[in-house]
């Protein structure tokens, strides 16, 4: 059962591409997600138990650390993540909204997730650098005090390596802002 995910960006595509064939051939783990991202970089997301998507990111950061951007490995993620990235999210009942904008696409992802464990939120987005100049949101909606205390939980890990943007939190948002975000 896949209960793990690793992230990895590159700042080669090419390290990237071949990074990919490394990170299954390191592990039994499967790739989610690998693609060219804006300017020029690369990222991909693997799952798997938590002791192969560790293995996979030690054998990449061996062979590849001086192209990897940021990395993270996230045990016990939560399905609504990968709502979130595939657009499938459905929101329970439009409220505060949050969002995060962050520099790498683990920094967000882990930011999702962070987010998503912390209170009772929905996820209404996470995207990775495309259409927007090489960064990254995600958009969280619930009970404002949720939205906040998710807000700030999922900062933590992007605020402290450096690739936090902002956020934002906005309380009973105008109904022309859900239609244009959800």
């Amino acid at each position: 059962m896949e209960r793990s995910i690793g992230v990895v960006e590159f700042r080669s595509i090419a390290v990237g591409i071949n990074a990919v064939d490394r990170i299954v051939k390191a592990s039994d783990v499967r790739i989610v997600e690998a693609k060219t991202i804006c300017p020029g970089k690369y990222y991909i997301i693997f799952a798997g138990l938590v002791s192969a998507v560790k293995n996979s990111i030690n054998v990449v950061q061996e062979d590849s650390g001086s192209f990897i951007i940021d990395s993270v490995v996230i045990p016990n993620v939560y399905p609504q993540l990968f709502a979130g990235l595939n657009g499938t999210s459905e929101v329970r009942q439009p409220q505060s909204i949050g969002v995060i904008e962050t520099l790498t696409a683990p920094s967000i992802i882990w930011a999702a997730d962070a987010a998503i464990k912390a209170t009772d939120i929905d996820i209404v987005e996470v995207r990775i650098a495309r259409a927007l100049g090489g960064k990254n949101i995600c958009v969280i909606n619930g009970v404002l005090s949720d939205v906040r205390e998710s807000v700030m939980t999922g900062i933590a890990y992007p605020e402290e390596k450096g690739f936090l943007v902002d956020y934002e939190v906005i309380a009973a948002p105008h109904s022309d802002l859900y239609r244009a975000v959800m």
